[in-house]
């Protein structure tokens, strides 16, 4: 996109011009017209001198790193080169930033020679930051040159947009006493102390993803169906992480084809990515899923790292999709907004009848879900948006709405 303006210095000349040619008639003294025709000329040549600038300019834009924990600093590096055969004139550049990233990029771009020569091309660098998680698109950049004598201005739009990716604030959480000692099997961390001499191979139903190889034939024999080995201190625990991205839940809807910001959704992203980052910690097998599967990972266990999943929360965006059908792991935490009876209901009936489930849930939830969620032996905490994260998990122990199921 290209667009010309007269500066206020062009503006006065051709306001002199004008008042000249008045003159001129007033006092019938051509000599002025001299005066309208120089101003004229030289608003019309600084016109042709900006027109005929580069044709062709391309940009590349990097980011050091490209993803960045929020409020940390980022080194981005433009790139601008001359693709045209005309030279490209001194000018001032600026990037284009969204309003959640700060950072001053813009300055001055020196000339540029022809293409294929050693001063065709220009790198400039700034610093960004931004404490807001998301991916946030970065640019096209703004190239506004000027005439010699500062007449007339053209600015160009050059380039595309980069994106940055900023991560979900994460915080450090305690381990649950409940969750420790939860379940059995997959759902347990496995035992390390296997004595000399012992057995340490066991037999365990098949599970799909178990590699064929590990099949246990005799145990398959004698129970009638498919049995793994397992070496008991390879078994991983395994929980999933449920992320309830429903809009009406965190009260945000959109605005003019934009999600209103939600402090309440940006504290369930908060929470989810420190859970993840925990478990994963602990050596859990993490499945990460929204309630719209718009965010499906598994995180350890040879699959994805937890950072991936972090990127993958920074993206979250509310949804209106309907809940989909509750995973079946033992070992479950939920992070929602503000739940309604039906919701609690259906959530409750999908779920296996042995399932252990933690829920942090928005303190605007009614007083009868709660009841609900503690008749169904959830281990259930509230929340505010600005609730510390860590306390309210560990109110997942030992707060008002704490159960173990039966």
């Amino acid at each position: 996109m290209r667009r010309f303006r007269l500066t206020s210095r062009g503006i006065s000349f051709l306001i002199a011009a004008g008042i000249c040619v008045v003159l001129a008639a007033l006092w019938s003294l051509p000599s002025l017209l001299y005066a309208t025709g120089l101003l004229a000329g030289m608003v019309m040549v600084a016109g042709i001198f900006v027109a005929a600038g580069p044709g062709r300019i391309t940009v590349d834009r990097t980011f050091s790193p490209p993803v960045v924990e929020p409020g940390h600093a980022v080194r981005a590096q433009v790139t601008v080169a001359n693709l045209s055969g005309r030279p490209c004139p001194e000018a001032r550049w600026s990037d284009q930033l969204p309003g959640v990233v700060a950072g001053r990029a813009g300055g001055l771009l020196p000339a540029l020679g022809p293409f294929g020569g050693a001063d065709a091309r220009i790198a400039s660098t700034y610093g960004l930051s931004s404490s807001v998680r998301g991916h946030h698109d970065i640019g096209p950049l703004r190239i506004e040159m000027a005439d010699p004598f500062g007449l007339i201005r053209r600015e160009r739009i050059c380039g595309g947009r980069h994106r940055l990716t900023v991560l979900p604030a994460r915080f450090a959480l305690p381990q649950l006493a409940s969750l420790a000692g939860d379940g059995v099997g997959a759902s347990r961390p496995a035992s390390r102390h296997v004595g000399l001499g012992e057995e340490d191979v066991i037999a365990r139903p098949y599970v799909p993803g178990d590699e064929m190889k590990r099949l246990h034939w005799k145990a398959t024999a004698h129970r009638g169906e498919l049995m793994v080995r397992q070496e008991e201190h390879q078994v991983s625990p395994r929980a999933t992480v449920l992320l309830d991205l429903d809009a009406m839940a965190h009260g945000t809807e959109q605005n003019r084809g934009r999600w209103e910001y939600s402090t309440s959704l940006e504290w369930a992203i908060s929470a989810a990515a420190s859970t993840v980052c925990h478990l994963a910690d602990l050596g859990y097998v993490v499945t990460l899923l929204s309630h719209d599967h718009a965010v499906d990972v598994v995180v350890g266990d040879a699959a994805a790292s937890a950072r991936e999943a972090l990127i993958e929360l920074a993206g979250c965006t509310p949804s209106t999709t309907a809940d989909a059908p509750m995973p079946a792991d033992r070992s479950l935490i939920v992070v929602g907004g503000r739940l309604t009876v039906d919701r609690a209901e259906a959530w409750i009936a999908r779920l296996p009848i042995e399932s252990r489930v933690y829920a942090m849930v928005a303190a605007t939830t009614p007083v009868a879900v709660r009841d609900r969620l503690d008749a169904a032996g959830w281990h259930t905490a509230i929340y505010t948006p600005h609730a510390d994260i860590p306390g309210v998990w560990a109110g997942l122990d030992d707060g008002r709405w704490s159960h173990a199921v039966g």
